[in-house]
This record gives C-alpha cells, structure tokens and sequence, in this order.
C-alpha cells in the first residue's frame, strides 16, 4: 500500500468513528455528547479511545547499474573510442619522455610473481626472462589474416579453451581486429576491450613477453659449448622468434597477436594461473559479448535440423567449440586413453561445416597444433580417394596443415560430449539487465524450488528474445569467491499464467549461465531462478589462506576485482549485511581531478609564498583552513563512505626542516598502530597492538609498508601481523543477473527480487539480502 493510500483509509476511518461514537452518546444542549455521572459526584469521562496505529513496510531495492535497451555492439565502439584514445594519450607521453611504454599494473620484469600466479597456485611457472617483441621478432607483424593466423600452439599454462577461442575467432572478419582496438608498436603500447558481465572493460598492456631461454650467461659450460661458445650464435638461433616464448605462440613465426592477447587477458584475470581451465565459449563470451549455450550431442533431437540451423552458420553469426571429457582408465589401465587419436579435457574449435555430395563434413582444429584425429577422412586415410582428393579446396582443407582436420557429421556426434555454441551480436540487438546481491545463509539449507530469485520483464512488441540467467564472473577473484559452487536454472512463465513456457537451457556446476531462446509476443513475463549450491571449501578458507602465506599485496587487487563485481547489483536495503568496502574501489583518476582532492589551495600557496622563506631549521609554519559545513544526517543500516573526499580534511605542515617521508607518520613510541581488519573492516574484537618494525607507518589512516625489492621472484613470508577473524568467514554471497536480448524494436524494462523470508534474522536459511 502506498503512503497516500494509506492516508486515505485512514482519514476514512476516522469520519467512520466520529459518526459511530456520536450516535451512541445523548446529545447535550451545546450539542456535545452527555458524559454519564460518577458517584462521586463528577462527570464520569468517556473511555480513551484505543490508539489507531497503521502500521506499513517499505522494502527499498536501490538498483544499480540497471541497463535498458543497450546495445552491445554499440557499447562496444564506445570502449573502443574510449581504449584508442587512452592509448594515443599514454603513447604520447611516452615519446615526450623518449621512453617505451612499460606497464607498471602489470609488469612482467619486476614484479613477476604477482603476473604469473594467484593466491593459492604460486609454485606452478618458472621463467626464463622477459623480452619485448622487437628482441623476439625480427620483423613482427601483429596479425596477418591468414589461414596460418588461426594455426596456434599453447603455452605452458592449461588455457587450451582460450587458445582454441582465439583460433575460432580467426574465422570470422573483424573479430580480432574489434579485440586489439589500437596499438603502437615502436612504443609498445596494445590497447585490448573485453566484455565483463555487462560492460567492456579496457585492458592497455606493454609489449614484454615471458621467454624460456635465459640469457647467455645463464648457461652452463656444456650448453655454451653446443653453440661453439659463440654468444652471437646462440642469441640469433635460440633467443630468437616464436619458439623462444614461454605461453602461447603463433605456428607461423613473426605474428604477435596471440602471445599479447594471452597477456591481456591474464592481466585482465589477475595473473596466467587464473585463466588455467575453462570452455572455449567462455572466453569466446569475453572476447566478442555474446551469449553461449551448452547443447550436449546425445541430447539433439533431430540432427538433421541441428545440422541445417546451427552447424552450418558456423563462423557466420555464431562460433562452436566441443569437448569430451577424459576417458576414465581403471578398467584399461591405459591412462589419458584417446578416442581415435583425440585427447579428452581438451577444447577444439570447430572451422566449418560443408555438405559435398550427400556427405557432410566438419572442419576442426586442435588448440595444440597437432591434428591427433586418426579416424575415418583423417589425413592420409582410405576415404581419401582420388574422387575425394579434388574436394580438399571445397572444404579448405590441406593435408598436414598444423592442427586442422575433418571429421564427417556422424563422427563429430558420436565423439564429442558437449558442443558449446556462441551467439555473436550485431547492430539489430538490444540488451537490458538486472543484478541482484544474494547472501544465503551458511550451510546452505534450502528447499530445491524455483523462487529463490524472481525477475518480471516486459515486452513491447513481439521479437526473437534471448533471456540469460547467470552469476558475475568470479574467475577475477576465484581464490576468495566463498565457500560453496553455484548452480543456477530457470522458468520461464507469462505473467499470471501458472504453466511455464520454458526451461532454462543445460547446466551443471562451472557452467557461466543459462539460457531461453524463443519468440515472445508483448506482454510481461516472469522468470523463476533456482540456485543449487554445493560446499566446495571450509567455512573459514579465507583465515586459512592468510595464515597460509597469502600475498596481502595480492589479496588486496584480488578485493579490489571482487568489489568490482560486486558494485553492478542491487540490494535490499533494509536487509543489507553485506561486507563491502567503498575504499576496495579504485577511483577513476578523471574523478580525482575533479575532485576538491586535487584543487590548488590558494591561501596554502600565498601562505607559503609569504612565510616559507623565513622558517629556520626545525621550525614549521602551520596553515588552517577552515570551511563552513552543513550536516546533513541519514540513519542507514550501514555507513558509506565517499572515496572522492576521503582524504579532503585539509591541515598542511610546512616545514623547514627535515621533510617527513612522502607523509609516513609514525606513533610516538616510534611504532605503527595494529593493522586492521582487512579490507577496511574493524576485528572481531580489541587486540593489543603487537610490536612493529619502524619502516611500517601510518599514512591518512592507512598503513602503507615500505616500497618492495625489485626481485619479487619469490612468494614473500607471512608478514607478522595479526590474522583477522571475522573477514569473509561468514560471507556466502554472490551476485546474479538477467540479462534479456531483444531486437531493437522490442527493447525490456526489467525488475528484480529476492525471495522472502523471515524478518526476524538475515541469516535465516530463506532470507536473501
């Protein structure tokens, strides 16, 4: 009920009373009721009305980053804008200070254990150095477009899903092109945009590369001797091209685009460990914003329909992948066993599909580089006959090309278990979207029903709909993502209508989402999610992994990624126990400088002009500034606070004498204060503040340790600070999403909510926040 309904009911009621009490009680003279007498003598007074009290409840949902009608597409040539011209600015900085572009987020030399692994994984790459692409190549080319282009052999980190991602995308014009948005590579700048959940995200890199043969010195007697102790020799032949990387690499030598790519999107993760594992349409998702879907090969209904509406767009308007899973060998005893040559746990891409005299064929490629296909019409076998021979050009085919074979239609069913389809859009498609924050209680309890999450969208107009359900990417912080593994599925019902039109497409845990794919006439629809978590960890991981040695240097960016995610979903406010921080927010810099933060203090400056010149050794002249401040107060269930003035408490200390350490202040006992909670969050309870080295000092509230050594090679020791306990222990959320794409005529207005629940305790096992 509405606040101005509810004042009108009211005041309904009360003319109700008013005429009710009045013909109960005799009327007097000056037209009052009669009050009865008292014995004493007194007028006995009328009973005191009971009190009416209307009682209401307001649930406020605070939406963020609602998306309405956005084209994909469209937002994809504004981050491509936006990346080019970050590229053009920094790469022109670069040649004013006559210097190359060296990225120092992500900087391969100097602070390789940070790029190369994440909390948990952090023995797993052993470099040999690091190269920029001019030492590698002698005459680089980003991408040629060749069919040699898509011929790429993977690295030392199990990402054979993005290899044979990239490799897929060679086939269809402009994907790659749309990827690396601008470059400069005499600076050795690339500028990259991936899709991120609902939006692109600019990824700028420099052009260093991991190599895995070290530098000439390095090597023993022996090893030089094999290069006649000739240095020139061994760093032309062995130091040189493609073979000398470490991660992924072109077949064709003098192409860079895959390892940089590669590159982009570890740093895009946080480091190579955490892009290890995935589906080939994951990283096809990424890279292009489309949608993909799971369709398992035994579950095809007619394979002749399959075949003519989705196989043979293959590389047109939508890219497939397969995959099988590894061969179980305890009967066998063969361990890793193929199918016909093929390996299980290993993403192939597929390059087309063509039907040639009755016979249907599919094109695929091995992410290795090595074709292991030694079934029917591999190369070289008996189907090939003279006949057949001259079909090779019609199918694009050559024998020994590098990790290209063919397979006919009825093969490629049988031995693949799962075929991964992405939809890639174009101009005609429109995008709304709603995230939620979902924080069910730990162990997770639940009734196994749809309801656990319910969207209403509305549609205008009759169109083609794609409708998503999924949670946020969690691969940016995987190490610290919670307790338990998410699966998600869903109905799809007309509004009122109690028979669902729909279910979701397959899912099972690790799937990204899930799907509907129909054509839907006007009206407004309902989606019924229904989340199946599994416990995949302790309870208490994270206190775990900070005693184990986590990196708090790398744990804080990890955070940052984690807030990030977090920061696009709407919540219950009156149910909001969440543990966010607004300071794990990075800031954009254009908001800075607008900011009160970075404006010139005038009377600080004058102060300064004036006075600064007649200050002695060990004197200070102190500048106060004082501002008129309205308060404003607003009672909330949790305080924010506002990154843009956090720092803007102005008090300046100039001082003649020796300058403080870039602001570092210590206590006066020449100690730091406790470090606390992490993430900005207080302890559990009090401590005692533990000794401390006297580098470690306090900055605006922060504390902020000395600069590391350049050699961060090696994971740093548990620092010697107190291990919180309360930090993400009892923090189980995650954020899911709808996401609905329709054609431009038919754009949706999408709302959100979270399943009901006792208001007595958000930790009860149905209540969401």
């Amino acid at each position: 009920m509405s606040v101005a309904s509810s004042r009108t009911s009211r005041r309904s009621r009360d003319r109700r009373h008013d005429r009710h009490h009045q013909q109960q009680q005799p009327a007097t003279a000056n037209g009052y009721p009669q009050s009865p007498a008292r014995h004493d003598g007194f007028a006995e007074l009328p009973p005191e009305p009971a009190a009416e009290v209307t009682s209401s409840t307001v649930k406020t949902v605070s939406y963020a980053q609602q998306q309405l009608g956005a084209s994909v597409a469209e937002g994809m040539r504004k981050a491509h804008a936006d990346c080019k011209a970050k590229v053009k600015r920094i790469a022109a900085q670069c040649r004013a200070k006559n210097r190359k572009f060296r990225d120092i987020e992500f900087d391969l030399e100097n602070d390789a254990q940070r790029c190369l692994h994440n909390l948990s994984d952090n023995n797993l790459f052993v470099t040999s150095d690091v190269r920029r692409v001019p030492e590698i190549f002698e005459k680089p080319v980003f991408y040629s477009g060749s069919p040699k282009s898509a011929e790429i052999v993977q690295g030392a980190v199990e990402d054979c899903y993005l290899v044979s991602a990239l490799s897929a995308m060679t086939s269809v014009d402009g994907l790659i092109k749309n990827l690396c948005v601008a470059r400069d590579e005499e600076v050795g700048i690339y500028g990259f945009i991936f899709y991120r959940d609902c939006y692109w995200v600019p990824v700028i890199i420099d052009d260093l590369l991991f190599t895995r043969v070290p530098k000439w010195e390095q090597l023993s007697s022996n090893e030089k001797e094999l290069y006649h102790f000739e240095k020139e020799k061994y760093n032309q032949q062995a130091r040189k091209g493609s073979d000398s990387l470490y991660f992924a690499r072109p077949d064709t030598d003098g192409e860079t685009w895959v390892p940089l790519v590669e590159k982009a999107y570890a740093k895009l993760h946080g480091d190579y460990a955490s892009v290890m594992y995935g589906r080939t349409c994951d990283a096809i998702e990424d890279m292009t914003g489309g949608v993909s879907v799971l369709l398992l090969a035994k579950d095809i209904l007619d394979p002749d329909k399959f075949w003519s509406d989705e196989l043979v767009k293959a590389n047109q308007d939508r890219l497939f992948g397969c995959w099988f899973k590894t061969l179980d060998g305890g009967r066998s005893g063969v361990k890793n066993a193929t199918i016909d040559g093929l390996v299980g746990n290993l993403s192939h891409s597929v390059v087309r599909a063509v039907e040639i005299r009755g016979k249907r064929f599919v094109v695929l490629r091995d992410p290795w580089g090595d074709a292991g296909w030694e079934g029917p019409w591999s190369d070289g076998s008996k189907e090939w006959t003279t006949e057949w021979l001259a079909s090779l050009p019609e199918l694009g085919h050559s024998f020994g090309g590098s990790g290209q074979f063919i397979m006919e239609y009825k093969d490629f069913l049988n031995v693949w278990q799962e075929i991964q389809r992405t939809l890639i859009f174009d101009d005609t498609w429109v995008m709304s979207s709603q995230w939620l924050h979902v924080s069910p209680s730990f162990p997770p309890v639940t009734a196994f029903s749809f309801g656990d999450i319910s969207f209403t969208f509305s549609l205008p107009a009759k169109s083609s709909t794609i409708i998503v359900f999924n949670p946020y990417n969690m691969r940016y912080f995987k190490d610290i993502q919670g307790p338990c593994l998410w699966n998600l599925d869903f109905i799809l019902a007309r509004e009122e209508e109690t028979v669902s039109l729909a279910e979701s497409s397959y899912s099972f845990f690790y799937t990204r989402g899930v799907s509907v794919e129909m054509e839907l006439e006007a009206g407004n629809y309902v989606v019924l999610g229904r989340l199946d978590p599994t416990i995949v960890r302790d309870k208490d991981y994270f206190k775990k992994g900070l005693s184990n040695g986590w990196n708090r240097r790398k744990l804080a960016r990890v955070m940052t990624e984690r807030a990030k995610g977090q920061s696009i979903a709407s919540r219950n406010n009156h149910l909001l126990t969440d543990t966010g921080s607004p300071e794990l927010l990075v800031t954009p810099t254009e908001d800075v400088l607008r900011s009160e933060l970075a404006k010139s203090d005038k009377h600080t400056i004058d102060a300064v002009k004036t006075h600064g010149g007649y200050v002695r050794a060990g004197e200070s002249v102190t500048v106060t500034t004082t501002t008129k401040t309205t308060q404003v107060i607003e009672k909330k269930s949790q305080a924010r606070d506002d990154p843009m003035h956090r720092h803007a408490r102005p008090s300046h200390n100039i001082s003649a004498g020796p300058p403080p350490l870039h602001g570092y202040q210590l206590q006066p006992n020449g100690q730091a204060p406790m470090e606390p909670g992490w993430a900005g969050m207080p302890p559990a309870s009090p401590q005692p503040s533990p000794p401390m080295s006297p580098q470690f000092a306090q900055f605006n509230g922060q504390i902020l340790p000395p600069p590391p050594p350049l050699d961060l090679t090696r994971p740093p020791s548990p620092p010697p600070f107190p291990l919180p306990t309360d930090v993400l222990e009892d923090d189980n959320s995650l954020v899911v999403g709808l996401k609905v794409f329709t054609k431009k005529t038919a754009p949706t207005v999408i709302t959100g909510r979270l399943k009901d629940g006792s208001a007595a305790s958000p930790r009860a096992p149905t209540q969401y926040n």
